[in-house]
């Protein structure tokens, strides 16, 4: 039996904890305001970036901004969408050292000063230092016994909420009315379809909490990823299979908080009845470091991608209960959506399978944990294309369109040694996707 984390388990009273910090979180709130900070940037990865997003795309707040990607084009997307001089800029990683979060930190910093930052980490980390010691406006503790993808109802989910000018009493006060054991049994029923063949799960949800799927696809993916196991979320298109189970997720946006605990409870019973830890990501790290031995050669010594399959070769392979996965290595702006989403439906029509999408690097923070660490039952399209124009990041003496290669590069390198059937399409016109057909 896989044996919990005992240090993991602060999640569980995170809503009394966060309403009782709630007149702290609302007074920093409009005590930035005040000063003229009237937008928010949270510079973040996995549970750090979805929970923030998933609150402010439901609520539809307009100055809310989150920013989970290396891409040039999304960072410059970002810069251009509010005036630094009005910009409160959250830096969230729970570790203080993730890759992400700190190349946003060191290019928004060349934009504004010191007291439009905000961290949230761990007590001890190297962010925590850096932002005492360069005076930023304040350093919030993201609780030590909660991991991130467990935090939406931490400091982590709620002074993005805050800052945007949300209920948050009435959000705490839902996910305080949960029922345990009702919750739990959500998951015993999702474990109960995962043993009986559908170990793929969609979602039913409501308009204006569409993208709570998105947050339940990272928790799901990432705890039950393991050992060869796991359950396949399914938040898109591409569903025509009968191994998808559909569940449940949320109503109206002051609903969140209930949704929120409810989730993170039902997705600890369907570890239990996995057998795996649900707090740990073991298979997570492995891309890390390949991506940064990839970024570690000196210039113009890259190393070429790894020899994958053709998209053909790559549908080919597909077989009963397998599902594909396109991995796009690109800004996420309409047009990539409405082309993943017209991808993803050939690709289910011509391998009969469930098709996922994701953004990169985005995906690594929620989905890369199943994709190495679940069953090998998944295709792995992964498609890059180089940037129109690449940013600096002097500090780590790179820049972000290489960081962006490299995390792709070390993930099919990562892919490859878990035995992963991989297909690698570097675009030569980022508008051009026809390159990408399966048949």
């Amino acid at each position: 039996m896989a044996t919990p984390d005992p240090n993991r388990w602060g999640w569980r009273e995170a809503p009394l904890k966060s309403l009782t910090e709630w007149p702290r979180l609302a007074e920093f709130a409009a005590r930035a305001r005040v000063d003229g900070l009237t937008h928010t940037v949270v510079c973040g990865m996995g549970g750090s970036s979805l929970a923030p997003w998933v609150l402010a795309s439901s609520f539809g707040a307009k100055n809310l901004t989150v920013l989970d990607s290396t891409d040039p084009a999304a960072v410059r997307a970002v810069e251009r969408a509010s005036d630094p001089a009005q910009t409160l800029y959250v830096i969230a990683s729970k570790s203080g050292t993730t890759v992400e979060s700190m190349a946003a930190c060191h290019h928004f910093a060349r934009l504004a000063p010191p007291d439009h930052f905000v961290a949230i980490t761990d007590p001890g980390t190297p962010l925590e230092h850096k932002g005492r010691m360069e005076r930023w406006r304040e350093v919030f503790a993201h609780p030590a016994d909660v991991g991130g993808r467990y935090a939406a109802l931490t400091v982590v989910g709620m002074l993005p909420l805050a800052l945007m000018g949300g209920p948050g009493p009435a959000v705490l006060e839902g996910a305080m009315a949960v029922d345990e054991s009702k919750a739990r049994e959500l998951g015993a029923v999702i474990a109960a379809a995962a043993h009986a063949g559908q170990d793929k799960l969609a979602f039913s949800v409501s308009t204006p909490t569409a993208s709570v799927a998105a947050w339940i696809e990272q928790l799901v993916a990432e705890s039950t990823g393991k050992n060869g196991r796991g359950v396949v979320p399914v938040p898109g298109p591409g569903r025509n299979s009968n191994d998808v189970f559909t569940a449940p997720a949320s109503g109206d946006p002051v609903s969140l908080g209930a949704t929120f605990l409810i989730w993170e409870f039902a997705t600890v019973a369907l570890c239990e009845a996995l057998d795996v830890n649900p707090f740990d990501q073991p298979d997570v790290e492995s891309a890390k470091v390949l991506a940064r031995a990839e970024l570690a050669r000196p210039s113009g010594t890259a190393e070429a991608s790894p020899e994958t399959l053709s998209p053909k070769s790559l549908a080919a392979e597909a077989k009963p209960g397998n599902y594909v996965a396109v991995l796009a290595y690109l800004p996420q702006t309409p047009a990539n959506d409405a082309r993943l989403g017209a991808l993803a439906g050939l690709w289910s029509g011509a391998t009969g399978c469930v098709v996922t999408t994701g953004y990169g690097p985005r995906y690594l923070h929620s989905t890369g944990q199943l994709h190495k660490g679940g069953p090998n039952t998944g295709l792995f399209l992964v498609v890059t294309a180089d940037p129109d124009q690449d940013i600096e990041i002097p500090e780590m003496h790179t820049t972000f369109g290489k960081l962006e290669r490299a995390q792709a590069v070390g993930d099919i390198k990562a892919l490859l040694a878990k035995a992963r059937r991989v297909s690698h399409v570097h675009l030569r016109d980022p508008d051009d996707w026809s390159v990408l057909s399966p048949a």
